[in-house]
């Protein structure tokens, strides 16, 4: 069977890193490996992790409090040919990993998200986020409005090698891969109509929605500039406008 590669990056997780563990080692799926990269922190997450007796978590340190320098640390110590995301505060379902492996490997999909439960502090729930099921609609929502939900996806490592893996952004790393992604029209864009992942909402979790906007109106910017592309234009203003308004 082919591996997985879960990818970790966290700071400062201790209160909600032990849940997110125990949700991937409890799948249904069993042949993968974590790699978590603990950045900057100062609290207690690395002794919760190294408390964790499992040999399939590997846990690296580095000083660099930069999500998407992280994330390629990550991905450059990863074995597996597929690579799961999910933030150090969320929660997988139980058969997320089994799910999303058959439907990449069994497809010819690149990347493959789904939908979001939301979850408070607590684990209650506070709602679902739904987003967009073919690659077409992807491709054609992804110009106001976000199409891919980062923290839930798997996707093939080779794919996001191949365009340079994660390279900018301090909050919005995540639009700037799909936005170098979809240059290509034969990387294929999926989501599983199914909550596999509880999004946690907190209060002291990263915002940043108006850095955001504003970041991924320059990505816009640049890829219209480079493809000469309205389309990519028209989302730069829609960004921008975003940010003025938030």
């Amino acid at each position: 069977m082919k591996k997985i590669s879960v990818i970790i990056a966290v700071y400062n997780g201790a209160k909600y890193i032990e849940k997110t563990i125990n949700s991937i080692l409890g799948q249904s799926y069993s042949n993968f490996e974590i790699i978590i990269v603990v950045n900057c922190s100062n609290d207690t997450t690395v002794d919760i992790l190294t408390n964790i007796d499992d040999s399939r978590i590997k846990i690296y340190k580095t000083n660099i409090c930069q999500l998407a320098f992280n994330l390629n640390y990550g991905l450059n110590q990863a074995k597996g040919e597929y690579i799961i995301r999910i933030d150090a505060d969320d929660i997988a379902d139980p058969k997320r990993l089994e799910k999303q492996f058959y439907i990449i490997d069994n497809n010819e999909y690149d990347v493959v998200g789904s939908n979001l439960l939301y979850i408070d502090e607590n684990g209650n729930t506070l709602g679902e986020k739904k987003y967009p099921e073919n690659d077409k609609d992807i491709r054609k929502q992804f110009y106001y409005k976000s199409t891919i939900a980062h923290p839930s996806v798997i996707y093939k490592k080779e794919a996001i090698l191949d365009v340079g893996g994660y390279m900018n952004g301090k909050v919005s790393e995540d639009y700037d891969l799909w936005m170098r992604l979809m240059r290509d029209k034969s990387i294929i864009f999926y989501n599983i109509q199914e909550n596999l992942t509880q999004y946690r909402i907190h209060s002291s979790q990263a915002k940043g929605d108006v850095y955001a906007y504003a970041e991924i109106s320059g990505y816009f910017l640049r890829e219209a500039i480079y493809q000469k592309s309205f389309k990519s234009f028209f989302g730069s203003i829609v960004y921008f406008f975003k940010a003025l308004l938030k």
